[in-house]
């Protein structure tokens, strides 16, 4: 038998305006229908865009440079793409379900509350985020040694980098990632109030 819940309403946050009547659905469903709201999929690609990009600037900085934990002979801008768009596409799905989760989680409490949830559940989502770059983009795979070949620098010459166990990359990603994605999550969240009230308002 299917459990049913009923679909987060996002006028419950970002709309000044009442809830609308709950429909339950499966948790698939009720997804699928939160998506149906135009808002919700801006809010999606604002929220993806806002964490994988300018939060991967910030990790990029925390990671590759201030903890020297190393990448390819590539240029540092070319560098921060190709983590940020391999983030974009590996949690962009996942922001996809933490959004609506967020949402029911908040519900009947104070709004300015679901940043700050997000936030959070975001950094811990991305805990075992540099297990995952080493294992796809970082300096040795097949993707970091194409775009070496085609992008890179060959003169350029690459320090040793700082050796870490996994649990201290983790830590350096989850310390430095709480308040950088907590305070992007607020940005975003105002951004997409905002918009929303100037559409309505227009």
């Amino acid at each position: 038998m299917t459990k049913t819940v009923a679909v987060p309403d996002i006028n419950a946050v970002f709309r000044d305006q009442p809830t609308a009547p709950p429909v339950h659905k499966g948790p698939l469903g009720a997804v699928a229908e939160f998506y149906r709201d135009p808002l919700a999929r801006v809010t999606l690609l604002v929220t993806s865009l806002l964490l994988c990009y300018v939060g991967g600037a910030a990790m990029f900085f925390v990671h590759a440079i201030h903890f020297n934990e190393g990448g390819p002979a590539i240029s540092p801008y070319l560098h921060w793409a190709l983590d940020s768009s391999f983030g974009f596409i590996a949690l962009t799905p996942i922001i996809a379900v933490l959004l609506p989760l967020t949402v029911w989680l908040i519900r009947g409490r104070p709004r300015w509350l679901f940043p700050l949830v997000f936030g959070l559940s975001f950094a811990v989502i991305t805990i075992p985020g540099p297990l995952a770059h080493d294992m796809f983009v970082a300096r040795g795979t097949p993707i970091a040694a194409f775009v070496t070949h085609h992008f890179g620098d060959h003169s350029i010459v690459m320090p040793p980098p700082t050796e870490y166990t996994a649990l201290a990359k983790m830590t350096h990603q989850f310390v430095a990632g709480l308040p950088v994605y907590v305070v992007l999550s607020i940005v975003a969240y105002w951004v997409i109030r905002v918009s929303a009230r100037h559409r309505r308002s227009g």
